[in-house]
């Protein structure tokens, strides 16, 4: 889970997902492996709880995400690690 979670953070940090930015859930997932994919969706869930990732609202495509810029010392923090 911590692999997976150190993806999806990274994935929405180099996208530049922080406050106008933002990432359909879709493209988000692609950082994982297929067989994964199931612990991924819960991830991002928790990741979302956690409030490190915010839910950027629902376009026409499907659901964005994007990193809440409140918690970016920590996320950085994570992605170091």
């Amino acid at each position: 889970m911590c692999a997976i979670r150190y993806h999806l953070l990274r994935r929405l940090y180099l996208k530049k997902a922080f406050v106008h930015g933002h990432l359909l859930g879709e493209h988000l997932l692609r950082c994982v492996p297929s067989h994964l994919r199931g612990r991924a969706k819960e991830t991002l869930k928790e990741l979302v709880k956690e409030g490190l990732i915010a839910i950027y609202g629902p376009t026409k495509y499907g659901i964005a995400y994007q990193l809440n810029i409140d918690k970016l010392d920590e996320i950085e923090r994570i992605l170091q690690e």
